[in-house]
């Protein structure tokens, strides 16, 4: 009977601290859940770059805005003199009008490259914005460690088996 007393205590104790590094796991991530949707945090963290990247959007929305009515009143004023004009260029240079075959080797790979480390700087710029993003506050220091050492800190820190809540 002896044995399996040590044995259910063994058991009790193990499961104890399996539920205790499941509740830190599930506070970890409950951490990191509110810290990653709550936007005020956010703002205020980054609060100069949100109103940089919102100035450069309403400057950008304005400056597009400000061109396609200026192209829509060109448009609108003349469009019989501008099928005029269009004739005449083409009348007189007939060899401008549809662009020459493929363009050059070089300058094909040239444009390709340059494509290339666009989108590169691009993907390494979002990279390192989600990562901020989902980084860790500073107070998961807990979350950090492993799950072995997890256990083995809150085995310190329980009372005996059989004196606290199971």
């Amino acid at each position: 009977m002896k044995g399996l007393n040590g044995q259910r205590a063994d058991f009790e104790r193990r499961a104890d601290e399996l539920r205790d590094r499941l509740m830190h796991t599930i506070e970890a991530l409950d951490r990191r859940r509110h810290a990653l949707v709550d936007v005020r945090s956010r703002v205020r963290r980054h609060g100069p770059e949100v109103l940089a990247g919102g100035l450069l959007l309403a400057i950008a929305g304005g400056a597009a805005a400000i061109a396609l009515i200026r192209q829509a009143r060109a448009r609108d004023e003349r469009p019989g003199a501008e099928h005029l004009r269009a004739l005449v260029r083409f009348w007189r240079h007939p060899e401008r009008v549809a662009p020459p075959g493929k363009p050059s080797v070089s300058r094909e790979i040239g444009r390709r490259i340059l494509v290339g480390m666009a989108s590169y700087v691009a993907m390494q710029l979002i990279r390192r914005g989600v990562r901020l993003t989902l980084a860790l506050p500073e107070g998961d220091a807990q979350a950090r460690r492993s799950p072995l050492a997890l256990g083995a800190a809150a085995s310190r820190t329980r009372p005996p088996s059989g004196q606290g809540p199971v």
